[in-house]
């Protein structure tokens, strides 16, 4: 089979090669009409009759056709996509089911192209309402301005943006903003952005091009502003119900960071809150106060952007608490005693009670008290002794055992035994 194959090679290929000129000198010759096809972008025409319904539409498939043409073998070559144009007029437009015929316009080379025609000759054409909203321009600032710097807000130009498109399309979108950035930034800015849109959880959506943004392009103007971090004073007035101690303010900023020129800012080294906005007047329980820092600060200084101005303060009222100390003559410190006297304190042990908060008293001992008795002026006799105690924040004195204090002559007093200590004169001070 081999051998029959190449025998005579030479010869056999020799006589393809004659064929084939043979049958392109025929062809060119008779120069035969043949069929071609080129696929042509579909134009759409009087969308506005939709437009004008308040409807959105969309071809359904693909948007382009096929055009097909019989043409001369020898012409072949000429013919162009751009030869045809392929449209379909929304005003023919079959309403029952959205069909609309597709025609074709030869523009070039008419009288070489025979027999043109579109497949599909006809397209199907999908509708919905046409919804229009508008969406006002949130603010996303990103980055960080230069140290000693921060933004003192954005200005846009609209501040607003208006949507046209199919309900299916709009609905999907539930805000919009724009988003500058500040990185590094020592001075004002100016410049153009894009609006974003978001859904309803926040992430960003590449809209549809079936929807039409009236301002696709925003200008905005950034201004920078020196930034001064100053702490809070409160200062706090009235005063409580008996038997509640006022403890102090809480808040969850001690400082706060403004902003202004540097000579504004210069003269200002604190935010105080006047005690005409926190009161504890009669107060039994704690007292929440939110304010705006906005209104205890100079012209020309604000709060940074990037803080909130409210803050809330809670003025601390706690109840107090009593107890009983139990005190002995050893507590009592006498003050101004004479050598010729000897000093008795009568009853050798009593009571003192207190008022204070829990977490102070419990930790008072009897020796915190600092109890000093004036006994200087004293004579022989039986005195009524008047206690001092030593100045504290953390409680008050309500109540103590009445204490005497009894004088008597060194001479009218009996020595004890040496190496013993008589009971009656345990309580004795000597001097």
């Amino acid at each position: 089979m081999k051998e029959r194959l190449i025998n005579n090679l030479g010869l056999k290929i020799l006589s393809i090669f004659l064929a084939f000129v043979i049958w392109f000198g025929v062809v060119n010759i008779s120069n035969p009409e043949v069929n071609r096809s080129k696929e042509v972008t579909l134009e759409i025409v009087n969308g506005r009759v939709l437009t004008q319904a308040r409807k959105a539409y969309e071809i359904s498939g693909k948007e382009t056709v096929t055009v097909t043409y019989d043409v001369r073998t020898r012409d072949a070559y000429k013919v162009r996509p751009s030869d045809f144009r392929a449209y379909v007029d929304l005003s023919q437009m079959y309403s029952v089911t959205g069909s609309v015929p597709v025609q074709v316009e030869v523009l070039n080379n008419k009288d070489i192209l025979a027999n043109v025609s579109a497949k599909p000759g006809v397209v199907h054409v999908d509708t919905e309402d046409l919804q229009t909203k508008s969406f006002d321009l949130s603010i996303h600032v990103t980055g960080k301005a230069a140290d000693g710097y921060a933004s003192d807000g954005v200005f846009l130009s609209p501040a607003y943006v208006t949507l046209e498109g199919p309900v299916s399309k709009v609905g999907q979108i539930s805000s919009a903003g724009v988003e500058v950035s500040i990185e590094g930034l020592t001075e004002d800015q100016v410049g153009v952005v894009s609006p974003v849109f978001y859904d309803a959880n926040g992430n960003s959506l590449k809209i549809s091009d079936r929807v039409r943004v009236n301002t696709p392009e925003i200008e905005y103007r950034l201004s920078i502003n020196k930034v001064k971090e100053l702490p809070l004073d409160f200062e706090v007035g009235g005063t409580v119900a008996p038997g509640y101690q006022y403890v102090g303010a809480e808040c969850s900023r001690r400082t706060v960071s403004v902003i202004g020129l540097k000579s504004s800012l210069a003269g200002i080294s604190r935010i105080t809150i006047p005690a005409s906005q926190l009161s504890v007047e009669g107060a039994t329980q704690d007292q929440v106060v939110t304010l705006d820092l906005n209104q205890f600060l100079p012209e020309g200084i604000r709060i940074a952007e990037s803080e909130s101005p409210s803050i809330e303060v809670r003025l601390v009222v706690e109840r107090l608490e009593t107890k009983v100390l139990a005190v002995t003559d050893r507590d009592v410190a006498m003050e101004g005693a004479r050598d010729e006297y000897v000093y008795t304190i009568r009853p050798r042990r009593g009571e003192v009670t207190v008022q204070g908060l829990k977490e102070d008293l419990d930790t008072l001992e009897s020796s915190d008290l600092q109890i000093t008795v004036d006994i200087g002026g004293m004579e022989p006799g039986i005195h009524k002794a008047v206690l001092r105690f030593g100045e504290s924040s953390f409680y008050t004195v309500l109540d103590h055992t009445d204490f005497e204090i009894e004088v008597i002559p060194r001479t009218g007093v009996l020595e004890a035994p040496q190496g013993t200590e008589s009971e009656e004169t345990s309580g004795e001070t000597e001097t």
